[in-house]
């Protein structure tokens, strides 16, 4: 099975997905009900139809046949399910631990799959620098509200 195959399954479960819960989105009160809901509910039947025809070009050009083997990733590869991963944990910690621990915690995994444990020092300065300084552009500077930690006032 190549990746190719893996994205079109992939982009046929999260079309699935996506247009199932685009019809759980509030109905409008003026106008059309369904308005907000079309767009959405386009873009996961756009998506579920690009993932099948990925998935019937790929298993064409394979002459139909499906086998089930280990797809291995190259140095690029593991670094892009890496940096997901990595956004996915990103993502779920933002609220709960604010936004300059996690944005440090994100920079400095991302910097470390890029540079190399050996420049941990200038990842964590970089880190430290990165999300407390946007933090204090963003909150201070700006006005905007950012997620603060829930034990320090930052």
């Amino acid at each position: 099975m190549n990746l190719s195959l893996v994205a079109g399954f992939v982009s046929i479960v999260i079309g699935i997905i996506y247009s199932i819960q685009a019809f759980s989105l509030p109905r409008a009160t003026i106008g059309n009900p369904m308005a907000p809901v079309l767009f959405p509910l386009a873009l996961g039947l756009i998506m579920t139809l690009c993932g099948i025809v990925l998935v019937v070009m790929e298993l064409k050009k394979c002459g139909w046949q499906f086998s089930l083997s280990k797809p291995s990733l190259s140095y690029t590869g593991k670094l892009i399910a890496y940096t997901c991963a990595v956004s996915i944990i990103y993502a779920l910690l933002f609220e709960e631990i604010g936004y300059v621990l996690s944005t440090f915690f994100f920079m400095e995994a991302i910097l470390f799959a890029i540079n190399g444990k050996e420049q941990w020092k200038i990842n964590t300065i970089v880190s430290l620098c990165f999300s407390v300084g946007i933090y204090v552009v963003f909150s201070k500077l700006l006005g905007i509200v950012l997620p603060m930690m829930p034990i320090l006032d930052i």
